[in-house]
């Protein structure tokens, strides 16, 4: 026994006895962490020296879960409910001869001390990345916490925080004081400086209002927010099983679903379905083409009713379906069967509108007009694009037959994919070539570009679907994209980089007529002195003469040697200086490359300005921007896509002296440029050229990988709700809230691993699962250790490839019946069910 003690805590890590105590006190150990008072879900915990018949164990509900003989050492894992857990003995009459107990807590963690871990980790960093809007507002002397403060934003981001933290309530409450009378739910609450922005373009809509103290904003393109509101409000009954909270948004709940067939901006009596302005999928920025309405302020972004040409969106209608269902769900579970029976039936009228219209038999359609007779002309086979709803339909109240093709569509899409792209989970594909300009040209953001978000909900589509292998994959890949850019998985990525093109051709040209300025100080009776340098060496005499490559470009550097001291071309409107220098050229050009720099300019940084003349008489100026298109000669630092550091050196001043290289993309390539004149700035600064060269091409900038636009711990969540839900596979069963009983669905098996410690805890309450997975390939044997808080679990264990059947599942060593399940994509599982959630050992072995 001696012995036992001694390997158990050799295991743990921690010191171990070499004997069991000498003074014959009872303890109670925690072997896997050290600390006695605390234990985590299946940490094995030690008995020693314990006096009495009879151990026993319960958890933080009044549970016991174990019961044993006494011995010198008794071991059993911990689990059950969370709380104080009470380890007592008793002898024969009874009577409590030792008593423990020890605080069991649970945190959200997936732990294979590898891979797993470190995409875990990566993952859960970026649920923290959110944007500088804060976590919490003000309103009427009371604190809202949230995620974001869009309903949109919040409901998707709470997909993974709801594992962490436990306040995604708090901006339901607020939307639902905030509700209008008509049912409608603000997108957001206004957490910007500019509100009057809004009460101004919504003046006469009612789209923006103060309430109390705090603006209150819906977008008019969305028809989501309704929906959406329900879907979180149904998210935190499911997190923390608050019945009572859940019954109190009932009414309101009703109200916004109700608002989208009662509002004649949402609803397309044709259709018999929720419509909206022509967007990219859910986004709040409307197409701007011919149909367009001129509205007043940022048209694109509001609504008229009557003038506006409105169409259905599939995805606000797949989530709306889902929120009907949701929503009769809930009201089924207070007992009120009659509202239960109407949002049910709504569901099912919907579903058919929408099948009918818009399913095309491989996916949702991106958009039809309810007008038939409007044509767009945005460049794109509009019936032929993939809208990212599609992904996020995956996991909504769809057919599964509809699920698999939207998979399948996927699948090919991935096998080929544009050029340069990351991955097949676009926000669109393909984009819009005409329509959606400003910050959605084509390839970025929701014009093409490739999201996080996405990839995430077509990942837990996967496993959800039979697609298992598919479902892990794309969690690797963004887990790689992930480590690549920044340590976090964006929320948008560009969506094709072709390959760079060939290096420019340069054409330097010669400056030596037109130079009047010497790069020493020297200058001479026809030379200036460098910048009129007042100190005896305070120059740029080291710079490299002749032809020389500055940053990869070509330019001609005069020798003053050789040309009268003149080798800088200068402009000032100090006394002596040129305020103009014309250079011929005579020649097209993609772009004009320029070596210079200026003293530091007095007045609103402008250094000077670049005119192109061209053969017509036409014109264009470029202003010369300090710290944009070229920074001060002393300690140059510039970086940016069309200016840099082109040279750095020093001299027997300074020691740092450089000068900056700059490109200017022609504006008008198909013209001859006639000269270039080099313009002074009006204050009394000194405005230098040393090179000019002109390329037969424009500047070429490396395409960034990454995109911009949404929050990237929206990203964030979806991948962890894929991690948590697919791969790890832990879930409220049908029917149940806060893991009452919980599907415990593990499909390591698609992994990489074969042993994982999973705990997953939603934040808001003390549900909890948790589960150690190990995989014994050449025994062909599966092992869970597995607990929880709830009175239940399921489990639904995903096979490796290799097994064709299960010979027997047992629990803690006695047989357990089950059951072999088949998706119709081949993937098997063992089926099986536990009467209780406290520790439990269940061993699988397959054939």
């Amino acid at each position: 026994m001696k012995k036992l003690l001694f390997y158990a805590f050799l295991w743990s890590g921690i010191a171990a006895p070499a004997q069991t105590p000498p003074d014959g006190q009872a303890r109670l150990v925690n072997a896997t962490t050290g600390n006695s008072g605390q234990a985590r879900p299946l940490d094995e915990l030690l008995v020693v020296n314990a006096k009495g018949l009879t151990l026993t164990v319960v958890d933080g509900a009044g549970k016991e879960y174990f019961r044993a003989a006494v011995s010198p050492v008794i071991t059993f894992r911990a689990g059950g409910a969370l709380g104080s857990h009470t380890v007592r003995t008793i002898d024969q009459k009874g009577k409590t001869t030792d008593l423990f107990t020890f605080d069991l807590d649970a945190k959200t963690s997936i732990d294979d001390s590898g891979y797993y871990k470190s995409m875990f980790d990566l993952i859960h960093r970026g649920l923290e990345g959110s944007a500088a809007d804060g976590s919490e507002v003000a309103w009427n002397g009371k604190t809202y916490r949230y995620f974001v403060p869009w309903i949109l934003d919040h409901c998707q981001t709470m997909k993974g925080q709801k594992y962490f933290k436990g306040y995604g309530a708090e901006l339901i409450d607020l939307l639902r004081e905030t509700q209008r009378a008509d049912g409608m739910i603000y997108s957001f609450v206004q957490y910007m400086d500019n509100a009057d922005y809004f009460l101004t373009r919504d003046k006469f809509t009612g789209y923006s209002k103060k309430i109390g103290d705090r603006v209150f904003v819906r977008q008019p393109t969305e028809n989501h927010p309704e929906y959406l509101y329900v879907n979180t409000i149904y998210q935190c009954w499911k997190a923390d099983g608050n019945d009572a909270w859940m019954q109190k948004n009932l009414t309101s709940a009703a109200k916004a679903l109700d608002y989208a067939l009662h509002d004649s901006a949402r609803w397309s009596k044709r259709f018999g379905l929720l419509k909206r302005v022509y967007t990219i999928d859910s986004w709040d920025f409307a197409v701007e083409d011919e149909y367009m309405p001129d509205l007043g302020i940022t048209n694109s972004m509001i609504i008229d009713p009557v003038k506006s040409k409105f169409g259905v969106f599939f995805g606000d209608n797949t989530g709306y379906i889902t929120a009907c269902r949701e929503l009769a769900e809930m009201y089924t579970h207070a007992g009120r069967l009659e509202e239960a029976k109407r949002f049910a039936e709504r569901t099912k009228e919907i579903s058919d509108h929408l099948n009918r219209l818009s399913w095309n038999g491989q996916f949702f359609t991106h958009f039809i007009d309810e007008d038939s007779t409007v044509v767009r002309k945005l460049g794109v086979d509009e019936k032929s694009q993939l809208a990212q709803s599609n992904a996020y339909s995956l996991n909504r109240a769809i057919r599964p037959d509809q699920k698999k093709a939207i998979i399948e569509t996927y699948l090919q899409l991935k096998n080929n994919l544009p050029v340069g792209s990351p991955g097949e989970w676009y926000a669109i594909y393909p984009p819009f070539q005409k329509g959606f300009g400003g910050h959605n040209e084509i390839w970025q953001y929701m014009n093409g570009g490739v999201g996080g978000h996405v990839g995430g909900e077509l990942a837990l589509g996967a496993y959800t679907s039979g697609y298992e292998k598919y479902g892990t994959d794309i969690l690797h890949r963004l887990f790689e994209l992930g480590k690549k850019y920044d340590d976090k998985i964006w929320f948008a990525y560009t969506g094709s980089i072709l390959p760079a093109p060939a290096p420019p051709v340069f054409k330097p040209l010669d400056l030596t007529p037109y130079a009047n300025m010497d790069h020493w100080d020297r200058g001479g009776d026809s030379a200036f002195t460098w910048m009129n340098a007042q100190r005896k060496g305070d120059d740029l005499r080291h710079l490299p003469v002749g032809e020389q490559v500055f940053a990869g470009i070509r330019f001609q550097v005069i020798d003053p040697a050789k040309n009268k001291r003149k080798s800088v071309v200068a402009v000032s409107k100090q006394k002596g200086f040129p305020g103009a220098v014309e250079i011929p050229v005579n020649d097209t050009a993609g772009a004009v490359y320029l070596l210079h720099t200026s003293t530091k300019p007095t007045s609103e940084n402008v250094a000077g300005a670049v005119i192109f003349v061209y053969a017509d008489g036409t014109r264009r100026v470029h202003y010369m921007i300090m710290d944009k298109q070229l920074t001060y000669w002393w300690f140059s630092a510039l970086q940016t896509d069309h200016s840099g550091v082109a040279w750095y050196g020093k001299n027997e001043v300074t020691e740092g002296a450089g000068l900056s290289w700059c490109a200017i993309d022609n504006p008008e390539p198909g013209k001859v440029i006639q000269k270039i004149i080099l313009q002074s700035p009006e204050d009394r600064g000194i405005y230098t050229v040393l090179g000019l060269s002109l390329s037969d091409k424009a500047h070429y900038v490396p395409v960034k990988p990454t995109s911009f636009g949404g929050p990237d711990n929206w990203a964030a969540a979806i991948a962890m709700s894929a991690l948590v839900e697919g791969l790890a596979g832990v879930k409220n069963a049908p029917g149940a809230q806060a893991y009452s009983t919980a599907v415990v669905a593990p499909r390591w098996a698609s992994s990489k691993t074969d042993s994982v410690q999973v705990c997953i805890r939603y934040a808001a309450s003390n549900a909890y699962v948790a589960y150690q997975y190990q995989h014994y390939p050449k025994e062909k044997l599966i092992k869970l250790v597995l607990t929880g808080g709830g009175e239940a679990m399921q489990g639904h264990v995903l096979l490796p490839e290799v097994a064709r059947s299960v010979a027997v599942v047992s629990k803690d060593g006695q047989a357990l019946p089950f059951r072999l399940a088949s998706t119709p994509e081949g993937a098997r599982y063992a089926d099986f069910s536990l009467g209780n959630a406290l520790p439990a050992e269940v061993v699988i072995q397959y054939n």
